[in-house]
């Protein structure tokens, strides 16, 4: 057979299946024939290595395995249609694990689809896994366009994971034996088996990269710490030793950068001067922006293990950090802001905390919940105690079990050999803040509720508890009450952690805004020969701007018009242009303001003095009589 005419029979074969211009397949028939020898008519024998060797290979992925077994699961469960299975592969094409309905084990067997089997290109010709590994990217081969004519029958759809070195380590793959599926049908499936490949890469990252700072990036400052941010590990040196697919192409766009100088301009003291890094905390707090050498912008922060902190800082001066002064002032017992709702709520939950009483927090996305809970716990339980906060709606289903329980050493294969002790174990003798508690999977909460009950912990695989002592702070954006009629939340749980429940105001109802804004751009300034102020005009604009992203969203704008305030002073022209697109409120009567003010005073004074009239009357210096008519007036009473 000639080459033209092969050539054409490829055409032929990718017109047929509707994508004549689908290169990556046209280029791999191409290596199919001319690299490997294969023949399309050719019928082989499926390659399945024994039970052993696939059982050291799964050894020697690591943890790979360990971290892909529920995960791969949980993706089966969430592709509805009927006649799919999950395979999850090495870096060679070797299927590792695989689930499927068990009436279709035979098909899948049939053709080859099983643990032990290699589907590298090489041997099986142009197909979703060995195509994924070489081209590194998510791919559909749709039934004509796999090179061998035995598997026309075939379906596949796989996305890569890469580890941080960028190198395919695995492949996630969702194949059917069906003759009904379109090409179109797989659009689903390639986007939700995508997001599980970025899902396991960044819980492969997190593992390997133990041991390294690691840097959060992206555009968008609301994005950083998300499972949308990039993320790059760096060594104490500076160097550049991992990071995600996303990390990757940021760091293509700047020049292939290998160390944070050749990044930033400015080496990693720099970095961490610029986001604030200290030894209380293992974690920045808000996104801070970074220039990044040849152009452009990016919002990041860092982490920086506990295991790891001398590492980095014991040789290095502590910057006196605004972070750290706010730190301090709650362990004498207040804090900055200055709403009266805001500080009654942060002396309620300090008392509330004191006293081990499980806090409920409601409140908007972005009203800042953590930053109540971090301040509560530092007042109640210590700065330097463990503050372990863990968001449920950022975990993966299939891991939030092992990441909160932790694991035995030994319990899987893959599994660390001394054994993970899990979040709830470190927040042991500190405080546990379990922050979208409403996307708890209900089999983790019906865990969750044995150890609030028995005060012990047991690690999966473990039949040996390990006694916890910490106090529980969880926050919600949803109603658990609805979660629990739809069948979402378990009631007995929601009777256990609402010891006491505490609804943070929107920035949009907070009288403190100016101040607010004040102490946001000392801290976002940071090292700007001064402090940055806004105009008039830009402070009364954004006094009427609705805020629907709350804290999240003021900072989001501060940081972008620091940026272009390079006199200290932001104008109009320096806020985000979206920002201006956004619909504002009118402005409030001044007197609802000061009403609103006057009794927000008045309450907490009440508070102050145990709700006792006489007392709260002399202490504001007026009678018990003028007392009640303000109470009335601003009609205050005593929540029961």
């Amino acid at each position: 057979m000639s080459g033209n005419h092969h050539g054409g029979r490829i055409e032929a074969a990718l017109q047929l299946s509707g994508v004549a211009q689908n290169r990556a397949v046209l280029e791999s028939w191409q290596r199919c024939e001319q690299r490997f020898g294969l023949a399309h008519d050719t019928l082989r024998r499926p390659e399945v290595m024994p039970e052993s060797q696939t059982r050291q290979r799964r050894d020697r992925s690591g943890r790979l395995y360990h971290h892909a077994h529920d995960l791969v699961r949980t993706l089966y469960r969430k592709i509805d249609a009927s006649g799919y299975a999950v395979f999850l592969t090495d870096n060679d094409g070797v299927i590792l694990d695989s689930v499927a309905a068990h009436t279709l084990l035979p098909s899948f067997r049939t053709n080859g689809l099983l643990p032990g089997a290699v589907w590298s290109e090489e041997r099986e010709g142009t197909n979703g896994i060995g195509t994924c590994i070489v081209e590194g990217r998510p791919i559909t081969i749709h039934k004509d366009e796999h090179f061998l004519a035995q598997h026309a029958v075939l379906t596949c759809t796989a996305a890569p994971v890469f580890d941080p070195e960028g190198q395919v380590c695995s492949v996630l793959d969702v194949s059917a034996v069906r003759d009904d599926i379109k090409r179109t049908d797989c659009l689903r499936v390639r986007s939700l088996i995508a997001d599980y490949a970025d899902a396991l890469e960044r819980i492969l990252f997190f593992d390997e990269c133990a041991s390294d700072l690691v840097l959060h990036l992206h555009p968008d400052a609301q994005h950083v710490g998300s499972t949308r941010d990039a993320l790059i590990s760096i060594g104490p040196d500076g160097n550049i030793r991992g990071a995600t697919s996303t990390a990757r192409r940021l760091l293509a766009a700047a020049d292939n950068a290998r160390d944070v100088q050749s990044m930033f301009g400015f080496d990693l003291d720099g970095l961490i001067t610029t986001l604030g890094v200290g030894e209380e905390t293992s974690t920045s707090g808000s996104a801070k922006a970074l220039p990044v050498n040849g152009g452009g912008l990016l919002f990041g922060r860092v982490t920086l293990p506990e295991k790891q902190r001398r590492k980095f800082i014991s040789m290095r001066p502590a910057p006196v950090s605004r972070s750290s002064a706010r730190l301090a002032a709650n362990e004498t017992g207040d804090i900055p802001d200055q709403d009266p709702a805001i500080r009654r709520l942060y002396k309620v939950g300090s008392k509330l905390l004191t006293n081990r009483i499980n806090v409920l927090m409601s409140g908007e996305t972005g009203s800042g919940k953590e930053h109540m809970a971090r301040a509560i716990h530092a007042a109640s339980v210590g700065a330097r105690k463990p503050f372990v906060a863990i968001n449920c709606a950022a975990l993966p289903e299939s891991l939030i079990e092992s990441e909160l329980f932790g694991h035995a050493g030994g319990a899987f294969t893959g599994a660390a050999r001394d054994g993970f002790g899990g979040r709830i174990k470190q927040a042991d003798s500190g405080t546990l803040f379990l922050d979208e508690i409403g996307d708890m999977p209900l089999s983790a909460q019906g865990r969750l509720l044995r150890v609030l009950e028995q005060r012990t912990v047991e690690p999966l695989g473990s039949t040996k508890s390990v006694p916890v002592n910490f106090r529980l702070i969880c926050a919600s954006n949803v109603d658990l009450t609805r979660a629990v009629a739809d069948g979402k939340f378990r009631e007995d749980l929601l009777y256990r952690i609402k010891g006491a429940r505490l609804s943070l105001p929107a920035l949009r109802e907070r009288s403190d805004l100016p101040d607010l804004i004040a102490r946001l751009l000392r801290g976002i300034s940071g090292d700007m020969a001064g402090d940055v102020r806004c105009s008039d005009d830009v402070l009364e604009l954004l006094s009427r701007h609705d805020w629907p992203g709350n804290i999240r969203e003021l900072v989001n704008v501060l940081q972008y018009a620091c940026v272009f305030a390079e006199g200290g002073l932001i104008l109009r022209s320096h806020l985000p242009d979206d920002f201006h697109e956004t619909v504002t409120r009118d402005p409030a009567p001044a007197g609802s303001i000061l009403k609103r003010a006057e009794a927000d005073a008045l309450r907490q004074v009440l508070d102050e003095h145990r709700w006792h009239i006489s007392k709260t009357a002399k202490a504001l210096g007026i009678s018990r009589n003028t007392l009640y008519r303000k109470m009335d007036r601003f009609d205050i009473r005593r929540e029961a």
